[in-house]
């Protein structure tokens, strides 16, 4: 505790005093000094509890005064208000947590399940990878020249004839097949010349005007009785090997191609191999399409045009080149 000095007031001597003194004595004169107020030690106040007025304890008289809420009501009010405030967050908390821990575990569960994609770096379940679609096999090219036709003459022996169903004319330099018959078609051979066996036949084709999925192409082993092999394709896309049994055609295979691969509105060259009992269709030198068969072993070669799926006539076509060769 510190010690203050101080003079004395009637012998001027130093009194000392630790401040907690009112007054001390002077050790040189005896005389009783007061100590000065700077001097003394400041008493600290004492906490008091906090006092809580909830009104008068005695209940007021309700009759005499109907609209009077009474302390202590009020002051239950006041404490269920308050315990409602300091419920309430933590009910919301607990809902809230209980709502986000239920997201959570549905995520959770169903993550093996949900395929994830791109850019999402995860490693997936190493799967098979598809079986391979067997090529089709190029079939040897035959270089013996049968016969020929670029279509400036004509003499070469293709049929003509022009009516309200069809037109078959040789037409500057070119000849040209209209069908123009609801869900028909027109098959021509050389005069019925030629009764080949394995050969390949090839053809310039272009369709100048009717609907896309008219269809063209050339013919084998025809059998002067409605009994042939075509290998034709579409403006859109559709392409096939057919079988034709007294003018009817079969489907022995028939698929269809993004229509961008075929030269939409020009020049296209098909041909059809007949070699033995397989059938190969290429189109611009693609091949597309092979199979079996080996009902008709041999027979004249020609061109044909005949209507789509749709029926819908007008399919107009003109044919360029004409070549058939053997082995």
């Amino acid at each position: 505790m510190p010690i203050n000095a101080f003079k004395c007031p009637n012998c001027g001597s130093p009194v000392t005093t630790t401040g907690a003194e009112k007054e001390v004595q002077c050790a040189y004169c005896g005389s009783t000094v007061i100590v000065p107020e700077e001097l003394r030690e400041v008493p600290q106040p004492q906490p008091q509890p906090m006092q809580y007025n909830f009104g008068p304890t005695s209940q007021p008289n309700d009759q005499a005064f109907p609209n009077m809420v009474t302390a202590d009501k009020v002051a239950k009010a006041a404490i269920g208000f308050t315990a409602a405030s300091f419920i309430l967050p933590i009910i919301l908390t607990c809902v809230i947590l209980a709502a986000v821990g239920g997201i959570l575990f549905y995520v959770f569960s169903n993550v093996n399940s949900t395929t994830v994609s791109a850019p999402i770096s995860e490693v997936s379940t190493a799967t098979s990878a598809p079986t391979a679609t067997e090529a089709i096999p190029t079939p040897i090219p035959f270089t013996k020249v049968l016969f020929k036709d670029d279509f400036s003459s004509s003499s070469s022996g293709l049929p003509r004839d022009r009516n309200s169903k069809y037109t078959l004319e040789y037409k500057d330099g070119k000849y040209h097949v209209l069908v123009n018959e609801q869900g028909k078609g027109q098959e021509v051979t050389m005069d019925n010349k030629g009764n080949y066996t394995d050969v390949s036949v090839e053809a310039d084709i272009q369709q100048t005007a009717g609907p896309s999925d008219g269809l063209m192409g050339v013919t084998c082993r025809d059998d002067n009785n409605g009994n042939f092999y075509s290998f034709e394709f579409s403006q859109n896309g559709t392409y096939g090997i057919y079988k034709y049994s007294n003018g009817s055609a079969d489907s022995l295979d028939e698929e269809t191609m993004d229509p961008n691969t075929v030269n939409q509105n020009d020049v296209n060259h098909i041909e059809g191999v007949c070699s033995g009992d397989t059938l190969t269709l290429l189109l611009n030198g693609q091949v597309l399409s092979q199979v079996q068969d080996s009902d008709y072993p041999k027979g004249a070669v020609g061109l044909t045009v005949r209507t789509g799926s749709s029926g819908d006539p007008g399919v107009d076509v003109l044919f360029s080149s004409f070549l058939v060769k053997g082995p």
